[in-house]
């Protein structure tokens, strides 16, 4: 099934993550909730609704794709308990 875009299949809630440089040598890898405005359009206008967490991170690992395989897996788990929460399938 194509779609010119696929605003139609997303959730009213979702999660957005950005990477900001500190200036220190380390960036922070900041998580936030986000809500859709407007469901009925073809596109979504996004807004944030609350801060998440967010984790320090040594900018030379970072920009070498080089975290730990934990560090990995625990960007992941906390992406995808936050949409489980958000979404009212976990307590």
């Amino acid at each position: 099934m194509a779609h010119e875009t696929d605003s139609n299949l997303r959730a009213k809630e979702g999660v957005v993550i950005c990477l900001r440089d500190v200036g220190d040598g380390s960036s922070l890898l900041i998580f936030d909730d986000v809500v859709a405005d407007d469901l009925s359009g073809r596109e979504r206008a996004w807004r944030h609704k609350v801060f998440y967490t967010h984790t320090s991170y040594n900018n030379g690992h970072l920009d070498h794709m080089e975290l730990s395989d934990q560090q990995f897996r625990e960007i992941g788990e906390a992406v995808v308990a936050r949409l489980l929460a958000i979404n009212g399938r976990i307590k």
